[in-house]
């Protein structure tokens, strides 16, 4: 037999910040990505060596748009778990709320 199920949506409601902490930090860390290539070929150079350095088969400029990209990806990642757990946490309210006096 299973034992009790407890739901606290005061905890639920912390996980979401602690979601939404790790997202803004992660669009933080795209953010200052793109801010770092953005000189682009001043930085690297526009001659032969410049050139394989960022666009070879491993290239600096293909590497770092993947890493923006996925990084933003699982920023949305955890934007979203954070808005499905605020639901969560105000459905569990709703909840409670309507089965209130139903179980004395």
């Amino acid at each position: 037999m299973a034992g009790r199920l407890n739901a606290n949506p005061d905890k639920v409601r912390d996980a979401a910040l602690v979601a939404a902490e790790i997202r803004d930090r992660l669009q933080n860390m795209a953010q200052a990505a793109r801010a770092a290539v953005a000189p682009g070929e001043s930085a690297w150079g526009d001659d032969d060596f410049g050139g394989k350095f960022a666009n070879g088969a491993k290239g600096f400029a293909t590497g770092s748009n993947n890493l923006t990209t996925g990084t933003d990806n699982l920023a949305t990642s955890f934007g979203n778990l954070e808005q499905g757990l605020d639901k969560s946490a105000a459905d569990l309210d709703a909840m409670e709320h309507g089965n209130y006096g139903q179980f004395a």
